[in-house]
């Protein structure tokens, strides 16, 4: 599984940066844009439970990370963040070129 996750992180935002000239380049920053929006909503609740709770010094703080929204939503964060930053690689090398 440790090997599925490494080679993700690696080979998926390489794949989004060869398709990134295709009309599929607004749909990354369109499921970007609602990924950050629903792990934001998600953050928020799972905090309001706990201030209700009044379980701030526990551990029940950590069971953000097991729901699965949070999960995909901050997975594919990451992955876009990696995608954006070899565009702006890209661009800056093509724009020295010049």
């Amino acid at each position: 599984m440790q090997l599925v996750l490494i080679l993700g992180t690696i080979l998926v935002p390489i794949c989004m940066f060869v398709l990134r000239h295709r009309p599929l380049a607004a749909v990354f920053d369109l499921i970007a844009a609602l990924s950050v929006l629903l792990a934001n909503i998600a953050a928020g609740l799972a905090v309001l439970e706990i201030k209700q709770e009044s379980t701030e010094f526990t551990t029940h703080v950590h069971e953000i990370f097991m729901d699965p929204l949070f999960l995909v939503t901050t997975g594919y964060i990451g992955v876009y963040s990696v995608y954006r930053l070899l565009v702006a690689t890209s661009r800056t090398w093509q724009a020295k070129r010049i």
